[in-house]
């Protein structure tokens, strides 16, 4: 399919951008900071929508939080965001909800969204037609043709880059990373107050993967709601609770069928989305 061509050829770029970075593989059972960050992905993996993926886990040395993902399911962190997370004395639970939040955009496929939503159409025919040459590493024509539009591949990633994702793209990202953690049996308190946490950042946005956010307190409050829909929150069966749950379960079934139109039906995407609509009936 066209979209899974898109996320093979745009993560082989970015994966070679991040080894130029020294980006290195965390071993199956090597703890950074005292967390096991393979265990933590694989114990989130079966929660997610799209569970077949080789999730792994990538080291950036790196002073500046952050976190990423690609499209293929690899994922990136950096020495930043690990001393941040151990300097605030987190549990596993805040490590699962900053590595959900970054599979959320796999499994969404944000990325390639983000792409329709910014290239020309042209740019869009021009890798698709790329997808199985890079992919496949073919000679002759194809490698020239390659040639020919890896700089304008690197411009528009640099554009992706700049603009980050859509804030209704990160605001989904936060409710299906912390629908992950309670799958996978995480504390979704301890992640609402991580979040709660990050306003000390939002003057002057020295924390990086937060500059293209929505702001710290619409996503407490988005994450706040959508727990209390739920049912996650302690003590939050007040009589306007119903209401509210009502509320955000409508908001999320909108977002979904927006985010479904993109795609074929019946296409892998598709059906995930389907599914994730499917949870919503009461």
């Amino acid at each position: 399919p066209e979209a899974l061509e898109i996320e093979r050829t745009i993560s082989a770029y970015q994966a070679k951008e991040f080894e130029k970075q020294g980006a290195r593989l965390v071993e199956r059972g090597e703890r950074l900071w005292g967390y096991d960050l393979q265990a933590v992905v694989d114990r989130l993996r079966p929660t997610t929508e799209r569970h077949w993926l080789a999730y792994q886990v990538w080291l950036v040395r790196d002073k500046d939080p952050n976190a990423a993902a690609l499209a293929d399911g690899r994922l990136y962190i950096t020495s930043g965001m690990l001393n941040y997370l151990a300097q605030r004395g987190s549990n596993e639970s805040e490590l699962a909800f900053i590595l959900g939040h970054e599979l959320a955009h796999t499994v969404a496929q944000h990325l390639v969204k983000r792409l329709q939503q910014l290239q020309q159409q042209q740019m869009w025919l021009n890798l698709v037609g790329l997808g199985a040459a890079i992919a496949t590493q073919r000679g002759g024509e194809s490698a020239v043709q390659a040639a020919e539009v890896t700089q304008q591949v690197a411009s528009l990633l640099s554009t992706v880059a700049a603009n980050g994702y859509s804030q209704d793209q990160e605001l989904e990202a936060d409710q299906l990373g912390i629908r992950y953690i309670i799958r996978a049996g995480y504390d979704p308190e301890a992640a609402l107050a991580m979040v709660e946490d990050f306003s000390r950042f939002d003057q002057g946005m020295a924390m990086t993967f937060l500059s293209t956010h929505p702001s710290t307190p619409r996503r407490v409050e988005d994450l706040r709601r959508y727990l209390m829909a739920i049912g996650a929150l302690p003590g939050q069966a007040a009589s306007g609770a119903p209401a509210a749950r009502m509320e955000a379960l409508e908001e999320r079934r909108t977002r979904l069928l927006e985010a479904q139109k993109l795609y074929p039906a019946g296409s892998v995407s598709w059906r995930n989305i389907q599914k994730q609509l499917e949870e919503l009936k009461p």
